[in-house]
């Protein structure tokens, strides 16, 4: 099953499946006794995904969450999909094909801004349905692993907005756990049980601070960052300047990067409140009573296309540009030899989005297109791989993958543009007696690691 019919057989509104959760079947193995887990867990607009690393043995290993659609089929993604019935209780992911209730959708991209499209959802309100949503998974991997693991989220953000959006995330997670923990005790029945005003009652969103995130040993990335860990990890990427591009359900995360050491070095990421729901019209979708989902490329409406492709050019275009000037700065180099490095630079996709090849476009120079798949994962260490590989999922579990992989800190240090040129700075163009050029600029020679 490919990743658009898995997308799919996941999201329609019709779904004969039921509320389930978690499906521990493949998880009794991945604990043992004394072993701390780390848990990434990319919370989407769309679908959230979930992955574990563990060290069972010599090296470390990483199992994929299923979440239960029925008694017979499981999934690796949970829709990020509210349903408060009649009866003002709430269940999560996937609702019954006669579900009666209201749908209740985009709460994680409302969580980080100040209110929905169209103003029907304050920030508050997203936060709460945030909170909900993660204790419902929570309950569940607290039941499998007790509280021996720590979980690493992603968030959407852009390099200026960074510390806000670790403290919404952090903010969701602490208020999760409180609620799991302190106010329901580990009963999930009890809690699914909750109408949406008692909920709204027994929830505390609680104030961010440094004593809550180490509480709970929580960290945040910026969505942007984590997409890059896999190819890092790997050795996937050699020294250059190159660009991953993650479209997700509400958000396109882009990140302008090189690789120095063996270690990503971030000069810039944007997250652009476009992605899939504003390429298909959901928003209006939902207000008409239809389903919001991607089924095929065809829904993706040409005109929002070129919007969205047109804002990412933009991006691009600005990180040319700020190069650019600092090369024309810095050094007394001819600009020809910076716009030759620039040429046919990797452009990395990855997201649900992604899945999608009219979405997989170059821009302003950024040529050498790559979508994320299993060569930039370290397969050994996944006994789930080949169900992954066969329903072409790579892409939509990346970022979850990435952000399961150990990382000492979240503080994700920018360096800044100057000193993306700072082992040529105050080089001049010299010239040989038979006046050929120097080469003392060669990012333009270091790219063929993806080919």
């Amino acid at each position: 099953m490919k990743a658009k019919n898995y997308i799919k057989s996941i999201f329609s509104k019709d779904s004969k499946y039921s509320n389930r959760g978690i499906d521990k079947s493949e998880l009794t193995s991945v604990k043992q006794d004394g072993m701390m887990l780390t848990v990434g867990l990319d919370f989407g607009t769309h679908q959230t995904k979930v992955c574990i690393e563990s060290k069972g043995g010599v090296e470390l290993t990483y199992t994929f969450v299923k979440f239960m659609a029925d008694a017979n089929q499981s999934f690796y993604t949970l829709p990020s999909i509210i349903g408060v019935g009649k009866d003002k209780k709430l269940s999560y992911g996937y609702l019954p094909a006669n579900f009666d209730g209201q749908i209740i959708r985009y709460f994680k991209q409302d969580a980080f801004r100040t209110s929905s499209p169209d103003r029907s959802m304050t920030q508050e309100q997203a936060m709460y349905y945030s909170v909900w949503y993660i204790a419902y998974i929570l309950f569940d991997l607290e039941d499998v692993f007790g509280q021996d693991f720590t979980i690493q989220m992603g968030a959407p953000t852009d390099s200026s907005h960074v510390f806000t959006a670790k403290q919404i995330a952090t903010r969701i997670i602490a208020s999760a756990y409180k609620l799991v923990e302190e106010v329901f005790a580990n009963d999930k029945q009890k809690f699914l049980d909750a109408s949406y005003e008692q909920l709204v009652e027994k929830t505390e969103l609680v104030a961010y601070s440094n004593d809550i995130k180490e509480e709970y040993g929580l960290l945040v990335f910026p969505e942007a960052y984590a997409c890059l860990k896999p190819l890092i990890s790997q050795k996937k990427i050699a020294t250059g300047m190159s660009l991953m591009v993650d479209i997700g359900g509400g958000t396109t995360d882009i990140s302008f990067f090189t690789i120095e050491n063996g270690v990503p070095q971030v000069y810039d990421f944007f997250s652009l409140s476009k992605g899939l729901n504003y390429l298909t019209y959901a928003d209006e979708k939902i207000r008409q009573d239809n389903d919001s989902n991607v089924k095929d490329q065809s829904e993706i409406d040409n005109q929002r296309r070129s919007t969205f492709t047109n804002e990412i050019n933009n991006v691009c275009f600005n990180i040319r540009n700020k190069l650019t000037q600092e090369f024309k700065r810095q050094t007394s180099l001819r600009q020809d030899r910076l716009l030759d490095a620039l040429k046919n630079r990797p452009l990395v996709y990855c997201g649900g989005g992604s899945t999608f090849p009219i979405l997989r476009e170059t821009y302003d120079g950024y040529r050498d297109i790559k979508q994320i798949s299993e060569k930039e994962w370290n397969t050994k260490s996944m006994e789930q791989i080949a169900e992954i590989i066969d329903r072409g999922l790579c892409p939509i579990l990346s970022t979850a993958y990435g952000l399961a992989i150990s990382t000492e800190h979240d503080d994700i240090k920018m360096k800044p543009f100057r000193d993306i040129f700072e082992s040529i700075r105050g080089t001049e163009e010299q010239h040989s007696q038979s006046g050929n050029h120097c080469s003392t600029f060669n990012y333009a020679d270091d790219w063929d690691a993806l080919k």
